[in-house]
This record gives structure tokens, sequence and C-alpha cells, in this order.
């Protein structure tokens, strides 16, 4: 089978098995933290708001387990989050700062991203022209310079348009004004997944 052949039956069998579910929603949030009630999860919660057509997954709900070179894990909640990232116009990443870097849990979503490169490469390739963005939180003023770039060149290589972050101390509270313009910001990357698409 052709890779558009390959790609439209993914599409097919994701949009099937939706029939007489809700729609899928335009914006899927990935949240991975280790504070379900923390800084991350509020900032998260308030850039959702004003959304209604986003949905927030919680990491610490799924069962994902580390990739592995043979693909053994093809029974976990990966590939069902996957074809949910396929269906979406719009991605959110959200993690707080853990050591420099992204949360334990979101590098393990990202490790298994992978997945997406081989064995199940067609759900890699509909993510082409999807729009992704990043809601962060830290302990330091500002994010660490190394902090973002797995997220975006991530979307790079999948093709992706990368939206930006939206990062605020932990210790401060909810910038409402940010997190509205940072969800007019996601907005925006709907509707330009949405005119690409057309």
């Amino acid at each position: 089978m052709s890779d558009g052949g390959e790609l439209a039956e993914v599409l097919r069998r994701i949009f099937e098995r939706r029939r007489g579910e809700a729609a899928p929603s335009e914006i899927l949030g990935v949240l991975g933290t280790s504070n379900n009630d923390g800084n991350t999860a509020a900032l998260t919660a308030a850039v959702f708001a004003p959304l209604p057509s986003a949905e927030l997954v919680n990491l610490n709900k799924l069962a994902i387990a580390p990739y592995d070179y043979k693909n053994r894990h093809d029974k976990d909640d990966f590939l069902p989050l996957a074809e949910k990232l396929v269906a979406a116009k719009t991605i959110v990443f959200a993690s707080p700062v853990y050591w420099y870097a992204m949360s334990a849990q979101m590098k393990l979503f990202f490790d298994r991203l992978t997945d997406l490169t081989g064995a199940h490469k067609e759900l890699g390739k509909a993510l082409v022209g999807k729009s992704a963005f990043l809601i962060a939180t830290g302990g330091s003023p500002a994010p660490p310079a190394s902090f973002e770039p797995p997220f975006s060149e991530t979307a790079r290589y999948f093709s992706m348009r990368w939206g930006g972050m939206l990062y605020q101390p932990g210790d401060e509270a909810v910038d409402a004004g940010a997190a509205k313009d940072f969800a007019n910001r996601i907005a925006g990357g709907v509707r330009e997944a949405s005119m690409q698409a057309a």
C-alpha cells in the first residue's frame, strides 16, 4: 500500500471508531506533571478555560510503557493517545521544568513518539501541518535555554508548526491576561491548521 493509502486507512480507522462518539477535539492538551493540582495544571486550566473545543489528557491517568525497540507495547495507552493527536488540529504540551528539562511523564511520552517514526509511521506522517504549543512553569524567573528545544524540534521533526511557549514562575499567581492571550494564539493555530487542510 502506498504512503497515501496507509494514511487514508489510518484516518478511516480513527474516525470509524468514533462514530457514535463525540467529535474529536480540535485542540488536544497533553499534561505531564507529578502534581495534578500544581502550578502547571493551574496555568494549563487557565489557558484552556476559554477554549471550548479543547480536551486535556493527563498522562498520570494513562498507562504508557517505556519505548521498546521491539515494539512490544502496542496494547498500552500510547497508540490511542497518538490517534487523538492525529485527530486534533492543534496539540498543546504542558510540563513543569524538572532539572532543566521536561517532566518524567512527558519524557516517557516523547520517547514513545519514536513509535511514530517506525512501526506506526503512518500516524507520524498524519501530524504534518498541525500546530504545537507549550505551557510550562518552573522555579526560576525564566526557563532554562535547554527546556523548549526538545518540544519545538520534535514539532519540526514531524513538520508541525511551532507556536511557542507560555512560561510562568511557579511561585506567582496565574497571570489570567497572559493565559487568555496564549489561548488566543492556540485558537489561531487551529485556524491555520484548518486553512492548510482545506
